[in-house]
């Protein structure tokens, strides 16, 4: 199945240029097209995961956070 996607000439231009002979402009815009989707999808794991943590209580208060970024930088100082 193949899409067509408009694109502005200036963007298009700036494809051409730095394509060269190792790539075609489709082949960088597919490649741009799926990293950004594997990112995209990362991200939503990443919220999710975040999410559950926090529903099941998984999750630091303020001060305990403050306690344990101390506790680690102290822990990096003393192995340095």
């Amino acid at each position: 199945m193949s899409h067509t996607v408009t694109l502005p000439q200036t963007l298009f231009k700036r494809l051409e240029k730095i394509s060269g002979s190792r790539n075609t402009p489709q082949a960088i815009i597919k490649q741009a097209v799926i990293d950004r989707v594997e990112y995209e999808e990362w991200f939503a794991e990443q919220v999710a995961a975040g999410v559950a943590d926090e529903k099941a209580g998984r999750v630091y208060g303020k001060e305990e956070f403050w306690l344990q970024l101390d506790k680690a930088r102290n822990e990096r100082k003393k192995a340095a």
